[in-house]
């Protein structure tokens, strides 16, 4: 018995490793991202749709760094980090397109900076779902519905 007791107590220590290393991604990137967005834009600023989405996501990250503080509202976090996976796509690829972005073909470290944070907030994204997936098949085998080991 002592043996499952410890078992069950590395498998929640994971799982608060796994929560607590998203939630902070969560929270550089809105910072790194709240501060490179203010810097490139400063003097300069772009058509407003453009910079409103990433302060969007800066406060959304934010958000849902605070509200899952305590383990619960891991929805929220997990929608954070698909919305912000979903406009990094959409900007790398637009900024591939050779008709619509001819203003971006010289700016290879833009698209390379928007290639490192597609693939940070699909990390984000990924770790959230495990983390969301973890907290319901813990739930579940507290309440007795899961699989018999």
């Amino acid at each position: 018995m002592n043996s499952r007791r410890r078992v069950n107590f590395e498998v929640r220590r994971g799982k608060q490793i796994l929560l607590a290393c998203c939630r902070y991604l969560a929270l550089a990137f809105a910072i790194g991202l709240g501060i490179g967005e203010t810097v490139m834009n400063w003097g300069h600023w772009q058509y407003a749709p453009l910079w409103i989405v990433d302060y969007i996501i800066v406060g959304w990250l934010f958000w849902a760094f605070v509200k899952t503080r305590s383990g619960n509202n891991l929805h929220t976090l997990l929608s954070g980090w698909a919305f912000t996976s979903g406009v990094f796509y959409m900007a790398l690829f637009v900024g591939l397109d050779p008709v619509a972005a001819y203003h971006l073909e010289t700016n290879t470290v833009l698209l390379t900076l928007i290639s490192v944070m597609l693939a940070v907030s699909v990390i984000g994204f990924l770790c959230a779902l495990l983390t969301v997936h973890a907290q319901r098949s813990a739930a579940a085998d507290a309440a007795g519905n899961g699989p018999r080991r």
